[in-house]
């Protein structure tokens, strides 16, 4: 923010929280994809949230196009409705590629555990510095998903790059293909880079917030 750049000696930033457990299933990879009727043998790309021009999915549409060319056991889902969705299916049918995209519509928030664990890499195109935070970011954390982000507003807080994630130039198709393919390729690392989003989230805990709240508040009396 502009207005608090002269108050940095005042500023605290206590980010939103994840409640961890909810997100431990007692499920496979396998189980979940049954339960869900997603493919089993397939590569999953998951999208989750809100079908919006500023989340930059027409972009995350165009780069699939070159993700398919090189690993065409990959599939796009995405999670979410929105007014974008009509334009969406346009635009995948024009590129040939509607047959690797699934629109799963409105996840409840007990499937959402479900539709993370199923999936291989978690994809995060937004295109405005609005993205202030992502608590997508934090749910692909927990469920040990590498994920691939814009490097654009507050999303560099949680996406380190090479740790837990890869960040691309925003409305960049082809530099977002690539870290999709890299990662698709690479399952080593799609697993180191899982386990540190996992380890890494353990700060976020509410737990951890609440701490760190009161933590704020005494420091404020004091």
């Amino acid at each position: 923010s502009r207005f608090l750049r002269g108050y940095q000696d005042k500023i605290i930033v206590i980010p939103n929280g994840i409640n961890i457990k909810d997100f431990d299933l007692p499920l496979s990879k396998e189980e979940c994809r049954e339960k869900l009727g997603l493919p089993p043998n397939k590569y999953i790309i998951l999208f989750l949230g809100a079908l919006s021009p500023y989340k930059g999915l027409d972009i995350l549409v165009k780069a699939m196009q070159k993700v398919i060319k090189k690993i065409p056991n990959a599939e796009l889902v995405l999670c979410g409705e929105g007014g974008l969705k009509t334009e969406l299916k346009e635009l995948s049918n024009k590129l040939n590629i509607d047959e690797y995209l699934a629109f799963a519509g409105f996840i409840d928030e007990k499937l959402k555990p479900l539709y993370y664990k199923s999936a291989d890499i978690f994809v995060l195109p937004s295109t405005m510095s609005t993205e202030s935070f992502g608590i997508v970011n934090l749910e692909a954390m927990v469920s040990g998903l590498p994920i691939v982000a814009s490097r654009i507003g507050g999303v560099p807080d949680l996406v380190k790059d090479g740790e837990n994630g890869l960040l691309v130039p925003p409305k960049d198709s082809e530099a977002l293909a690539e870290a999709i393919i890299y990662l698709l390729e690479n399952e080593d690392i799609r697993e180191r880079m899982g386990r540190n989003g996992r380890q890494r989230v353990e700060r976020y805990s509410w737990e951890k917030i609440a701490e760190e709240t009161e933590k704020m508040y005494r420091r404020v009396l004091a």
